[in-house]
């Protein structure tokens, strides 16, 4: 249980890697998901060191209870970044840290000189789409993104 204990967002770093890809395999497994699939996932560090992204972790007491990352969309006009694995343990959920996280995504995407987020959630994932709903962000109609890899997704677009 985190009580009063203090949380900490900052940039990912090589050996947060290790955590992240745990609580996003536990969060996947809880969905009845298989194993991580995705390349840019596996290669988490390396992914998020482009110009135009950046990957955040919280912390509480130096261990890493959840993530997120922004990058460019590709299949946008350079105007539009993509929220990327964002999850967060359970017992680290209903504290601030997921909007901690993701304040931290926009205020750097609009930094990078993006205006607008895309985020795309499972059906399955009633949290995560509650979440972004209750943060701004729109349910389009369908995926602005080519490269999906969600089945039965719902997808956002939110205005920074």
């Amino acid at each position: 249980m985190l009580g009063h204990r203090h949380f900490e967002i900052r940039r990912l770093q090589a050996p947060d890697v290790h955590a992240v890809l745990t609580i996003i395999s536990e969060c996947h497994r809880a969905c009845g998901w298989e194993e991580l699939v995705e390349p840019s996932t596996r290669n988490l560090f390396e992914a998020f060191r482009n110009r135009r992204s950046a990957f955040f972790v919280a912390t509480i007491d130096g261990e890493v209870v959840g993530g997120a990352g922004i990058a460019r969309l590709p299949d946008a006009n350079g105007s539009v970044c993509e929220l990327q694995r964002m999850y967060l343990r359970p017992q680290s959920r209903g504290r601030g840290i997921g909007h901690a996280l993701l304040q931290r995504c926009a205020d750097t995407a609009r930094q990078l000189r993006y205006e607008r987020c895309y985020a795309e959630a499972s059906s399955e994932m009633s949290a995560a789409i509650a979440f972004y709903e209750r943060h701004g962000f729109e349910r389009l109609t369908a995926s602005l993104s080519a490269a999906t890899l969600i089945q039965n997704k719902c997808c956002f677009l939110w205005t920074l």
